[in-house]
């Protein structure tokens, strides 16, 4: 009992630091294609009310399900076309995939073990960056983990409210990245189901009626499918990957070719190089500072599922191990595919450090840990002297003396939960600096965003905005319109273009005749964020790595 009382009030400290770092990032410029795309798909979708047709520039846009332009567009009308607003839903839904892993560890193991495991969901950099770089991935995660803690309280307790809740949750997962809402409950419980024998199980009536309620829940997705594309098989549509189609099927991309089809080949999205071993190097970085205890915790959970079969529970190895593999498979990987089994992981890794409480074995995890977190301070201090100086050094001097202050202070005591909480308030630290610091000054960057900023400036009106051979989520979104678009400039007569901006390359701006035209010239450096690469890191070769944007104003 005291020991779950050490770690609830661990919890609540953490809980405070990580809110602290989730609102050093909720009003930070939106960077990056996704982000961006998905922002600019929710602020038309708030200015046109069709909230059945997802539509991105007026075209018909297939690549996604609609709940997080829903959500942030209603979020959008309430408070404005605003960096936080876009964001606010989605960080509300972190708070939920938090509580429901506590739920979860709590249930399958201890008290303790879901205190822990909340602790270090909520502090991986993995969360740390889906709570400000917003992606479907955000509201698929916790809504996955909250959908399988009330079906296993459903299971365990027969309460029918906790399987109405858990199939919702399954139906905003679905509403958010499709039928892999679906697929990673079913795996946990069938995992667990087989391997202990419950045959009964798959057959209760009761998921009947979680059927209809998934039913229910995505009945507008799909009705507004069905109407932007199959009731009109004549229409052509232009897939994100650019290829042009006739007469696609909403609801087949949805069910199969989206999901599905990029396990068998059937999607258009591959990667140029096939991978297996993608997400082990994802993990190793995302799941930081509580990787290598990951590692530990996943490699006792399957020694004691092989050697035994006397755990306590399978639906953590069904929620991990058959998702991994599945994506791990897939012709198209990105990062954050991986992030839904990481409150899973996070469970096991409670239990493993609250067993390891319970023997009062914790010499070895501190010594990892303040390993970890040396690594992670000189990490601070090289990108506040080498990456982006023009914050002095002294700020990020004093974040690593802060929490090696605490290292001092706690570890000395060497008990599981000094190091647990040393590990998750210097993570706090960490990323509170990265969205303060880094992200800030890498947002400068952003040529899109810089170059929205300097019409926003110049009053440029939205009918004279152009955009040439430019992708211009982002710039859209600052702008707050639908900019013209082209893949060519044209020829232009100086005397039709007055008052009017053009957002250029670097080649295309050489071929303008500048002297005729005179144009006021804005030279903006552009380096895609994400895709960092040492040269650009390095302040001193950052202009090697960086191309120029020009924004012309006549």
């Amino acid at each position: 009992m005291i020991e779950n009382l050490g770690f609830k009030y661990a919890f609540w400290i953490v809980m405070g630091m990580a809110t602290i770092t989730f609102i050093a990032g909720i009003n930070l410029p939106i960077m990056g294609i996704d982000a961006t795309q998905y922002a600019s798909i929710s602020m038309e979708m708030a200015e046109s009310g069709n909230y059945l047709e997802v539509m991105h520039r007026g075209n018909d846009y297939l690549d996604k399900p609609p709940l997080l332009f829903w959500l942030s567009s209603l979020s959008f009308n309430l408070f404005g076309i605003e960096n936080w607003s876009y964001r606010l839903p989605s960080l509300l839904f972190v708070y939920l995939g938090i509580f429901a892993t506590f739920r979860l560890g709590s249930l399958l193991y201890s008290k303790s073990a879901g205190y822990i495991g909340a602790i270090i969901f909520s502090t991986t950099e993995a969360i740390s960056i889906i709570s400000h770089d917003v992606r479907t991935d955000t509201i698929l995660i916790s809504s996955i983990v909250f959908s399988i803690w009330c079906i296993i309280e459903f299971l365990q307790r027969e309460k029918l409210k906790f399987l109405v809740l858990g199939f919702i949750g399954i139906g905003l997962a679905m509403l958010c990245k499709g039928p892999i809402g679906l697929m990673v409950p079913i795996l946990a419980l069938s995992t667990h189901f087989i391997i202990r024998k419950q045959w009964k199980n798959f057959f209760r009536w009761e998921w009947l009626l979680g059927i209809f309620i998934v039913a229910i829940i995505i009945c507008p997705m799909v009705y507004g499918l069905y109407t932007q594309y199959d009731a009109q098989p004549e229409k052509f549509t232009t897939l994100s990957s650019g290829k042009r189609v006739q007469g696609i099927s909403g609801i087949v991309f949805y069910f199969w070719e989206q999901s599905f089809g990029r396990l068998t080949g059937a999607s258009e999205w591959k990667d140029a190089s096939f991978s297996y071993h993608f997400f082990i190097g994802t993990f190793i970085w995302s799941f930081l500072p509580w990787t290598i205890l990951g590692f530990l915790a996943l490699w006792n959970k399957m020694k004691l599922a092989i050697r035994t079969k006397e755990i306590a529970e399978f639906y953590t190895v069904g929620a991990i191990i058959l998702p991994f593999i599945a994506l791990s498979m897939s012709q198209f990987k990105l990062d954050h595919y991986i992030y839904i089994i990481y409150p899973f992981i996070a469970i096991i890794s409670g239990n493993y450090i609250a067993q390891l409480a319970h023997k009062n074995q914790s010499s070895f995890i501190a010594s990892i840990q303040i390993i970890i977190i040396g690594i992670m301070g000189v990490g601070v201090i090289l990108i506040g002297t080498v990456t982006f100086t023009d914050v002095t050094f002294i700020y990020g001097f004093i974040i690593t003396a802060l929490f090696l202050l605490i290292i001092a202070t706690y570890l000395k005591r060497k008990s599981i939960l000094a190091v647990v909480l040393t590990t998750a308030i210097s993570a706090c630290f960490v990323n509170v600096f990265m969205k303060v610091h880094f992200y800030q000054n890498l947002a400068h960057y952003d040529g899109q965003y810089i170059a929205a900023i300097i019409t926003n400036e110049r009053k440029i009106p939205t009918e004279n905005q152009h955009v040439i051979d430019i992708s211009p989520h982002c710039y859209d979104f600052y702008t707050k319109s639908i900019t013209h678009y082209s893949g060519t400039l044209g020829e232009l007569v100086k005397s039709e273009i007055q008052g009017h901006s053009f957002l250029v390359k670097e080649e295309v701006f050489k071929k303008i005749d500048l002297d005729n035209l005179q144009p006021e010239v804005y030279p903006i450096q552009h380096h895609s964020t994400t895709k960092l690469n040492l040269d650009f890191l390095k302040e001193s070769t950052r202009d090697k790595s960086t191309e120029n944007l020009y924004l012309l104003v006549f």
